[in-house]
Order: structure tokens, then sequence, then C-alpha cells
């Protein structure tokens, strides 16, 4: 009993002596890691400039022609009376160019130039007059005209850009300026032949848009959009009849209009503009984590 008492007590003594120094040995807690912070995005703003191509749809509303119905004498028919035939319009290729400003990341403006190629304009006209068929009165004679129209136009637009996610930007827009419409070799087949002097017309323009736009690099974007650009109307000049006596000197009018899919680019100048970035650098005067060496 004696013995196990003795030996009970070297033990303790022995756990007292050697504690302090295994405590010594341990490795303190580590510091607490924070979490990266996410820096404060800053309004982007500057001058860009911008091109775009696409494909216009063209769309002629309210085609109307002031000829009167006459016979080869130049007597008119009364009422006369006039049937539109045989419409189609061709398509446009479409090409723009502006300079403009990111004012931030919500709102831009720019200005663009930009051309619609001449399209293909074909429509006809069935009326009344003696002489046509196998003659007679009341007998339906046909007309067939032919033109290329073109346009040249320059906008002031702006731009509400609604927000940006993996890159990608929708936005929506409007623009207002003037078009510059032009239709050349207007001519007319039919009962006769007639050719009209080559005209233009300054209108009023304006139009909608939508689309979106992709982060390529921090200076570049690709922008995708649709365009509603409302040209405004047009008349042409008189038709001058070549063979024919009792000319009317037919003029067309209709308002014109274009459904634009465009491609294109916008490219930031000055200094380029970083979105958020990942850091682990002191924000708002806090200090970093502290960092023991072992």
């Amino acid at each position: 009993m004696g013995k196990f008492t003795a030996l009970s007590l070297a033990g303790l003594l022995s756990v007292a002596a050697f504690g302090p120094a295994l405590a010594a040995d341990l490795l303190p807690p580590p510091p607490m890691v924070e979490a990266p912070v996410l820096a404060p995005s800053m309004d982007t703003s500057g001058w860009y400039l911008r091109g775009d191509v696409g494909i216009g749809v063209n769309q002629v509303d309210k085609l109307r022609s002031t000829f009167d119905a006459v016979d080869l004498a130049g007597n008119p028919y009364s009422p006369p009376v006039l049937q539109r035939i045989a419409t189609s319009m061709g398509d446009s290729g479409v090409i723009d160019f502006g300079v403009g400003y990111q004012i931030n990341n919500w709102f831009r403006a720019d200005a663009t130039i930009g051309y619609h190629s001449a399209f293909a304009y074909k429509t006809g006209f069935a009326y009344p007059a003696a002489g046509c068929g196998l003659g007679g009165t009341n007998i339906y004679c046909v007309d067939f005209y032919n033109a290329q129209v073109s346009t040249l136009h320059g906008l002031i637009n702006g731009y509400v850009d609604l927000g940006t996610w993996y890159g990608v930007t929708p936005y929506v827009g409007a623009g207002v300026g003037l078009a510059n419409v032009k239709m050349k070799g207007l001519t007319d087949v039919g009962n006769g032949f007639g050719v009209a002097a080559d005209s233009t017309k300054l209108n009023f323009a304006w139009a909608l848009m939508g689309g979106m736009s992709f982060n390529v690099s921090e200076r570049l974007k690709m922008d995708m959009g649709y365009r509603y650009l409302n040209m405004g109307s047009f008349t042409s000049n008189g038709i001058i009849c070549s063979n024919t006596t009792g000319c009317a000197q037919e003029k067309h009018s209709f308002d014109l209009a274009s459904h634009d899919f465009r491609l294109g680019f916008r490219y930031m100048l000055g200094d380029a503009s970083a979105g958020p970035i990942m850091t682990s650098a002191p924000a708002f005067g806090r200090p970093g984590p502290l960092v023991r060496k072992y």
C-alpha cells in the first residue's frame, strides 16, 4: 500500500513538472480569415464610337395615286375607279455610324448618320378606260410602275440600359431626326409608257429601339438590336406620258417606314472602366486580417 501511494505521488509530480513544457509546444489557434471584399462599382461614363450594319424590311403604307382615269382622248370617266394591284417592296441594306456619350451605367445618348440602300418599288393600278383589251367602255387598263427608293437619315438617340447580367445588358431607346427620301427611275408601263424625273424629300423621322449589348472587352461592346424607323411621307414627281394624249402626269405618294435588324459595335474612348472586382485590400478604412508567422 505504501509502495502504490509513492508511485502515484511520483506520477503527479511528473505531470506538474512537464505540463507547462507540453502546453508551450501547442500552436495557437489560427487567425480568422475574412471573406474577400467586393469593391464598390463605379459609374461608367465617357465618349464612344459606334457602327452598325443590318437589313431593313421596308414598309409602305397609304400608297395612292393622283391619277384620274382617262380615255385615250383625255376624257375622264365619272366617277373614276382606281384599284391598286400586285404591290411588292424589296428590302434594304442598312449601315449606321455615330458618336455617343455614356452618361452613367443607366443612360447614354448618341448621334448617328445612316443609309438605307435603294429597294425595288413595284406596284400596279387598274382603271376603267376605253381602248384597253378588246375595246369598249368600262374595260380595265392596267399600268405597272417600277422605281428605286433609298434614304439617308440622321438621328439623335437616347437609351436606357436596364442592368447587366453576366456581361449582357438589355436596353430600350428612342430617336428623332431627319430623313432624306429619294425616288429614282420611276417608270409607268401599260397603256402607253411614262417616266418621272427623280425626286427627293426631306422629312421628320423618328425611331424606337430595343436590344442587348455584350461585353467583348473592357472597351468593346457588341450590340444586337431592332429598330422601327419612320421616315415620313413621300410624293413622286409627275409621270410624263410618251405616247398618249391627255396625260394626267400621275404622281405616287406613300408613307415609308422600315423594320431594321442590326448588328454593331461600340468602342469606349478614354480610360477603360472596370466593373466590380474581388479584392482582399482594406475597404472603408477597416484593417485587413492579422497574419501570423509560425
